[in-house]
């Protein structure tokens, strides 16, 4: 009875906390509606299939397609588990991803980072949250309230639909945490570094006897400064999680609310003087670039961002019968923002400007789907078809004001404190944004499962009110995608795939002589093949890839410039990555990218240039190791290469190669009362190494992080 009334307790907390999201649905209109995605469970959450040793797990969520085990799925794919996230001491979403050698770092400011998939740039906005685009926070990327992160590598319409930002490398999904039957998930852990930043964070999660409700609590806060100088963060975050279990459905509730703010961020360097055929600047020539130093600041001061975030999702799903299943969801998000930030350039001379922005920005996004699975089989051959619906739809509320570019030396105490960003959040309606769509796609297998194949299109509408020039972008795609996976033996699978990315085009403005064309969107085309091993201690997996992506490029005819979509950038590359334990308590995880990226179709003065921001090589390697003398105690280190880039696409300079080194140990043992107790301690970038990031998006880079350590405590009861 007592038990009966805890889980009573549980569900009346579920329903106070998703109230507000209750109210606050009701402020949308029914033309905000946002999409994308399709997320069908082929198992209770609580399967996940893990690798041994726990840090990847075999399953992964690949949209339209719903849940799948790699070894059947013709698509290279990471799952990083909760344990992966909690032993890196993972506190933002670049963190876990970095245990990825396809992903590369392009964070330009302690407020704001970005990272790149197969030499493709992506950020946070275009993170999916449980198969839905622009339901994620769209500004933060701290990780406390997920469970697993998916790095899905190579272009993907066809499973996510196009993305909010257009990001075309890959895509990063975020499973939310959720009560786990049989695993005690009440834990408090305390979490001290990174600088001087102190956390605190409480999980709570219960099912009931029969396993179907479950209740899953986040609540974390953290105050202090950075490793940066005078830089300082302070987060306030609660995520819930409700899930219920039925014989013939499946009901999911998930949402979240965080206040981010950060003062002093750190920023990237720009370079100024930039011309058709390189950076003109005398200084770099006879002085080299900047060194880095991890201790100089980029970012002014009085500088700041704060950000309110509040989302939501529910889905419900139903069989029909064991051959068809209806599936729904509906997702919201509102942001806040208020941001006053800088651009700080180096000029020729050796001297520095800067430039202030301040931007108040509110976000508006709804997100829904709906569609049907079916199962059947004609003669001997398996199909699984899938038709989903979709709409993704957001508006922004912004108010702009940008400054000149000013001398540092112009720059007095109380420049920034003086500057003019006292808005309201009455802003204007900047620009609204459609994304509808619908696939279908069928999933062919043979009866012995040796042969499966994919074949399906997605037809993407995309509409774009631009409010300020009173301009509309209006056009649709359509992305065909095929793909085949022969599994020679219980151990190995082959696989290759044609896939397409897309991206919203241009819509021309009086700079060109085609004033007002509409571009057509912009395809990125992938050709793939590769092989996968599980030999039952650990998975790996070799692929080999070609992607071609369209943009603009700049024609001159009869003497005026008309701006086009003939521009190219062609990636060619080669992974492996391998995670599991080879023996009893050894861990190995790691991964190798070899990555060709080169302007294929551009301006005459770079064509066949590297893409800047782009290194060659990229890799990573962690080692865990029980020690069996002390009970309890493990040990790890992690190495990180990452090869020389360059800053700008003309090849002119470039940031040279580095390797850090990480260490760091584990200790699990009984503490007060007999509760399990986890101490964890991590040292990263041990040798204080310095280093630069090139930028792939614009001239500039940013420093890297020296060293800094990570403390912290947890206790689960």
């Amino acid at each position: 009875m007592k038990k009966q009334q805890q889980y009573r307790n549980w569900l009346c907390a579920a329903l106070l906390v998703s109230l507000p999201f209750t109210g606050y649905a009701a402020e949308y209109q029914l033309d905000d509606i946002v999409v994308t995605g399709v997320r069908v469970h082929e198992a209770p959450i609580s399967e996940h299939n893990e690798v041994p040793g726990g840090q990847v797990a075999r399953t992964a969520d690949y949209g339209v397609l719903g849940n799948r085990d790699t070894m059947t799925t013709p698509f290279n794919a990471t799952t990083f588990t909760d344990k992966t996230i909690t032993d890196i001491q993972a506190s933002n979403i670049t963190d876990v991803i970095a245990m990825d050698a396809s992903t590369n770092n392009q964070t330009l400011s302690g407020a704001s980072q970005a990272w790149a998939i197969r030499g493709f740039r992506a950020q946070q906005q275009d993170v999916s949250f449980n198969g839905l685009h622009g339901i994620a926070p769209r500004f933060y990327t701290g990780v406390e309230g997920i469970d697993r992160v998916e790095v899905l590598k190579g272009a993907s319409a066809l499973l996510y639909g196009m993305s909010p930002n257009g990001s075309v490398g890959g895509n990063v999904n975020y499973v939310p945490k959720r009560a786990k039957q049989g695993e005690n998930q009440n834990s408090i852990k305390f979490t001290y570094g990174d600088g001087h930043q102190f956390g605190q964070q409480i999980d709570l999660g219960e099912r009931t006897a029969d396993n179907k409700w479950g209740v899953h609590f986040t609540g974390y806060h953290t105050n202090g400064s950075t490793s940066f100088k005078d830089e300082k963060i302070n987060t306030n975050s609660a995520f819930l999680g409700v899930d219920r279990q039925g014989s013939h459905s499946r009901f999911y509730l998930d949402a979240g609310y965080v206040y981010n703010n950060i003062e002093n961020p750190q920023y990237r360097l720009q370079f100024s003087g930039i011309t058709n055929t390189k950076i003109q600047n005398n200084y770099i020539d006879q002085n080299g670039l900047p060194k880095a130093d991890h201790n100089a600041k980029y970012g002014l001061p009085d500088t700041y961002r704060h950000v309110t975030e509040k989302f939501g999702v529910a889905r419900y799903e139903y069989d029909f019968s064991k051959h068809l299943t209806g599936f729904a969801a509906l997702g919201m998000r509102e942001t806040k923002m208020d941001y006053v930030y800088n651009d700080l350039r180096y000029q020729a001379n050796g001297n520095t400007q800067y430039r202030l922005h301040n931007n108040n920005h509110i976000n508006k996004a709804i997100s829904a789907e709906a569609g049907l699975k079916g199962r059947f089989q004609t003669g001997s051959v398996k199909h699984e078809v899938t038709g989903v619906a979709t709409r993704l739809a957001w508006k922004r509320y912004m108010t702009n004001e940008t400054g000149e570019w000013t001398a540092m030396n112009k720059l007095t105490a109380n420049t920034v404190s003086n500057y003019d960003h006292s808005y309201g959040w009455g802003a204007a309606l900047n620009d609204s944004n459609l994304l509808t769509g619908v696939a279908l796609t069928d999933v062919i297998s043979t009866k012995d499962d040796k042969w499966t194949f994919v074949v399906g299109g997605r037809y993407q509408h995309i509409k774009q009110n631009l409010n300020k020039t009173g301009k509309t972008y209006k056009e649709h795609a359509f992305s065909p995608a095929f793909a085949v996976v022969h599994k020679l033996n219980d151990r190995t699978s082959v696989y290759a795939n044609y896939m397409q990315g897309l991206t919203a085009g241009d819509l021309v403005d009086n700079n060109y002589a085609n004033d007002g064309e509409v571009l057509a969107p912009y395809k990125t085309k992938q050709f793939e093949v590769g092989a996968k091993f599980n030999t039952g201690k650990y998975l790996t997996t070799v692929s080999a890839f070609q992607m071609e992506q369209a943009g603009t490029l700049v024609e001159t005819r009869n003497g005026r410039e008309y701006l086009t979509s003939g521009g190219k950038v062609r990636n060619r590359g080669l992974e492996v990555s391998v995670a599991g334990e080879p023996r009893e308590g050894t861990r190995v995880m790691g991964s190798v990218m070899f990555l060709n990226s080169k302007y294929h179709k551009s301006l005459a003065s770079y064509e066949g240039n590297d893409v800047m921001g782009t290194p060659r090589w990229q890799a990573v390697a962690r080692v865990e190791q029980d020690i069996k003398s002390v009970e309890g105690l493990s040990v790890n280190l992690r190495a990180n290469y990452q090869g020389p880039s360059y800053i700008d696409q003309w090849n002119t300079y470039k940031v040279g190669g580095r390797v850090t080194w990480d260490l760091g140990a584990r200790y699990e043992f009984k503490g007060f009362g007999g509760h399990p107790m986890t101490l964890r301690a991590d040292v990263y970038n041990v040798f204080n190494k310095d280093y630069w990031n090139a930028m792939s998006n614009n001239p500039a880079v940013y420093v890297g992080k020296g060293r800094t350590a990570v403390v912290s405590l947890e206790t689960k009861f």
